[in-house]
């Protein structure tokens, strides 16, 4: 199991969502949504009323809490959804 306390996720643009007090299972996926939604163990919501991601491509960069750059996705408009 993962604490992700504080860890970031953040585009080229430096939108930032924050984890807050979020413990990821071994083996388990979380898919992080821009919108707004009700927080579970395999969904968080940015909470963002705002575009995040451009269509033309971008990069999303994950860090710990010590701000670290832990992993990076990059992709470009392909007219299709990416999963990092």
């Amino acid at each position: 199991m993962a604490n992700l306390k504080s860890w970031t996720v953040r585009d080229k643009a430096r939108h930032v969502y924050t984890f807050g007090d979020f413990r990821l299972a071994a083996g388990k996926s979380v898919y992080l949504h821009t919108g707004k939604g009700t927080n579970t163990s395999t969904d968080r919501y940015w909470g963002s009323g705002a575009y995040i991601w451009n269509n033309d491509g971008d990069t999303a960069y994950l860090r710990n809490s010590a701000g670290t750059q832990i992993d990076t996705c990059s992709w470009k408009s392909s007219g299709s959804y990416t999963s990092c």
